[in-house]
């Protein structure tokens, strides 16, 4: 709806999801821009370069076009709900070995360290499950 209004008045609306949280903040953020596509040639050298960078020279920018209208959003969306029910199944998992299980923390964190947690966001490492 507001692409077609602001179209109509010559604007071209852009809404983006951002994500990368402390780290994207320090080191470049992964962007999920979305609406009137008549505004990305204009945004896109802005957006990705200061996107965060990966591949194997470090040169290709977490950063393009997602779609229409809404289309950023949704995919930050899409996005957290992938990683909250992530975290929610490291919670069930902790749960389930203390509380089904009766591990203690010891043993719980030798069966953590069989895992590669390191994917998964760096909020869920901090937290300590008693």
């Amino acid at each position: 709806r507001r692409c077609i209004n602001l179209e109509e008045k010559g604007l071209f609306f852009v809404g983006s999801g951002v994500s990368g949280g402390e780290e994207g903040a320090r080191y470049g953020p992964s962007l999920m821009p979305g609406g009137s596509i008549q505004a990305w040639p204009h945004l896109k050298p802005i957006f990705q370069a200061i996107a965060a960078k990966v591949g194997p020279k470090n040169d290709e920018p977490c950063c393009d076009w997602v779609g229409s209208d809404g289309a950023g959003h949704f995919v930050k969306m899409v996005h957290n709900g992938i990683e909250y029910g992530d975290m929610q199944l490291i919670c069930e998992a902790y749960h389930l070995m203390k509380d089904v299980l009766n591990l203690d923390h010891n043993e719980m964190s030798e069966v953590r360290t069989i895992y590669d947690f390191r994917h998964y966001t760096p909020e869920v490492k901090r937290v300590r499950f008693i």
